[in-house]
């Protein structure tokens, strides 16, 4: 009797696991997939060591990014870091502005094959639709050199700028100032404030008629 009782004891305590166990697996597996279904969820989908990626718009080199490593995100976004630079080209693929820093984030955003690739690893058509750029950036736009921080790159207006302080030496003279533009388009380079130092106005010869 007693052998018996301790049977029903030892299938009734079997059942009560197994029950156990396929609730609380039902449960965390609906949890998790809840996660992975969430908008909030942002997670890693590849990493490039050593990137080099090309943009071209109508067949023509737009703009250039390499550096030492770049993880792309589940959200299109990326964070790129070490030895980074970043180049512009005109029509007839010069370069018209080259940025050099240390670390980026931005977001990618996909593009048709007739409007042009980059080579990623993502397995489709993307481009840079938008960067920022912490850390100290050296630049040279159209011959004008200096540094500033806290770059932004707007691909869709095709606009470089940056509020922060800033020293520029090139055709327009020493300059030193506060944030500045660059139309990528025009291939315009302005000192947004404050500036001072020396400023080289070119010489134009007036002929009176």
């Amino acid at each position: 009797m007693l052998g018996r009782i301790y049977a029903i004891s030892f299938i009734l305590t079997i059942l009560i696991l197994l029950w156990y166990q396929k609730n609380y697996l039902d449960k965390s597996s609906e949890i998790f997939q809840a996660q992975l279904n969430s908008d909030n969820i942002v997670l890693p989908t590849s990493s490039v060591h050593q990137f080099h990626t090309k943009s071209f718009e109508n067949g023509y080199l737009k703009y250039s990014f390499s550096g030492d490593e770049i993880i792309y995100f589940t959200d299109n976004h990326f964070e790129a870091s070490g030895n980074l630079v970043y180049r512009t080209y005109d029509l007839n693929e010069k370069e018209t502005a080259v940025i050099k820093t240390s670390k980026a984030t931005g977001q990618m955003e996909i593009i048709n094959e007739k409007e042009g690739q980059t080579a990623l690893s993502m397995g489709a058509n993307s481009r840079i639709r938008n960067a920022q750029l912490p850390e100290e950036v050296m630049f040279d736009f159209n011959k004008n050199i200096g540094k500033t921080r806290n770059i932004y790159i707007d691909m869709i207006n095709e606009e470089i700028h940056s509020n922060s302080a800033i020293e520029s030496n090139g055709p327009q003279g020493s300059l030193k100032g506060k944030g500045f533009s660059y139309s990528i388009k025009n291939e315009e380079f302005k000192i947004n404030s404050q500036v001072d130092g020396k400023v080289i106005i070119p010489n134009t010869n007036n002929k009176l008629n």
